[in-house]
């Protein structure tokens, strides 16, 4: 619109037009008449005279965007305010909060996710709105324009919640602040001014309906414009991460165990335990068939630590252990029982498949129905396989002297395979929780 109607009803073009402007809170036109107005945030039109309506945008502004305005001399070439602004009177916004909101908050505080509203609105809006969708200590603001460094911001980080009066790079400051504190930050946001903070977070995430900066800053952008839409996007983050670290535990083991068997066997005088077509048995029921099914499987839990320690550690113990069974194997096998390649061989692929499926119980606990089903059929699979085709596998029949070595063995194993796991585990979860 370029003109207005005064109130003889008569039209007054627009000679002058100050935009809006994220530094100055405000935007102002001038009309033919000479009459100028600004409409803005009434602490940065009026400034030192801000006290004059002060109590009554403290009032106001509970739970309603305010902008004051006023009438004003003219502005200078450079666009700013020359004279003393007259208030002439209030415009409130209110926004209308989704009723989704409380719940999406609800759920990322019992994640332990920390939630932080930082605006360029009013602190007393922001305030208010924060405390209605239960932010956690909504009721100690923090107006922005008072921190003036870096430590300021730092110190306000730590135990406040809501900032209003934020800059476009402040809302960058606080967030590489939170990322120097150690914390893992996203960012949401749809407009211009948050697109310096979208692109310094850890991830960032956009609205559609938000501009397109925003959008194209952004690694991630809800389509349906909706907050409440995080839940479901976390949940499905989680279930392939913490999938994936599964299925690729399954995959080091044999990684590591082909590496490792392979090199004492250079040297000692014994022939390889395994054929091609015995790792492919336990390739299939101790690593591809778990795997497949654990991936699909719904998992909610937090993710904590980094993906490579979390693979390394849950694949040592079966690395370890596999190694261990084979040497003994061969050593007790040869040296003290007098069984030939072929009978040394069938004890080193059961005690490897073995320690696969003990890999795969402690990978499937909490048992739910899917993987006490997924255990049937990678030990059925295992023993129904060696069972039925023996000469395909090469499997040499057991001799009671191979029974008792093999459940000796399996037994010593299998304790020493969940001892290591839990220490293991534990000692990971203790450099976590200290990174944390």
């Amino acid at each position: 619109m370029d003109y207005f109607k005064d109130a003889e009803g008569r039209p007054e073009t627009c000679s002058r037009m100050i935009p809006f402007g994220s530094d100055k809170k405000w935007s102002g036109v001038q009309f033919s008449d000479g009459s100028c107005y600004v409409m803005g945030t009434a602490q940065f039109v009026l400034g030192d005279d801000y006290e004059r309506v002060g109590s009554q945008v403290e009032r106001l502004a509970a739970d309603t965007r305010l902008l004051l305005i006023a009438r004003v001399q003219g502005f200078d070439e450079l666009g700013s305010l020359q004279g003393s602004p007259q208030p002439l009177g209030f415009v409130g916004i209110r926004d209308q909060i989704r009723p989704t909101a409380t719940e999406t908050i609800a759920y990322f505080k019992d994640q332990g996710v920390r939630v932080l509203v930082i605006s360029g609105d009013d602190s007393h809006t922001v305030s208010g709105i924060a405390a209605k969708v239960g932010v956690e200590g909504a009721e100690r603001f923090v107006d922005a324009t008072t921190l003036k460094t870096e430590s300021d911001v730092e110190r306000a980080l730590v135990c406040d919640s809501v900032f209003g009066r934020v800059r476009p790079e402040q809302k960058k400051q606080f967030v590489l602040a939170l990322q120097k504190a150690g914390h893992t930050v996203a960012m949401t946001g749809d407009g211009v001014n948050d697109t310096l903070a979208l692109k310094a977070a850890d991830c960032s995430i956009a609205m559609v309906s938000g501009s397109d900066a925003a959008r194209n800053v952004a690694q991630l952008v809800l389509v349906d414009s909706d907050f409440a839409s995080m839940p479901k996007v976390v949940a499905e983050g989680r279930r392939s991460i913490n999938n994936l670290q599964r299925s690729a535990s399954l995959f080091l083991v044999k990684t590591l165990l082909s590496i490792a068997a392979a090199l004492p066997f250079i040297a000692a005088p014994w022939q390889y335990p395994f054929q091609p077509i015995q790792m492919t048995l336990i390739s299939a029921f101790t690593i591809g068939i778990p795997s497949f099914v654990l991936a699909l499987e719904p998992n909610r839990e937090r993710i904590r630590g980094r993906f490579l320690g979390n693979v390394i550690v849950r694949s040592i113990p079966g690395a370890v252990c596999s190694v261990c069974c084979i040497l003994v194997a061969n050593v007790v096998g040869y040296y003290l029982m007098g069984l030939d390649c072929e009978q040394v061989s069938a004890l080193c692929v059961l005690l490897t498949s073995w320690i696969g499926c003990n890999l795969v119980v402690r990978l499937s606990m909490p048992f739910t129905a899917i993987r006490s089903a997924l255990l049937v059929v990678v030990v059925g699979g295992i023993a129904g396989t060696c069972l039925l085709m023996p000469n395909v596998l090469c499997i040499a029949p057991f001799t009671p002297d191979m029974w008792m070595l093999y459940i000796i063995v399996a037994a010593i194993f299998a304790v020493a395979f969940h001892a290591l796991d839990l220490k293991l585990e534990t000692l990971h979860a203790v450099r976590i929780r200290e990174s944390e």
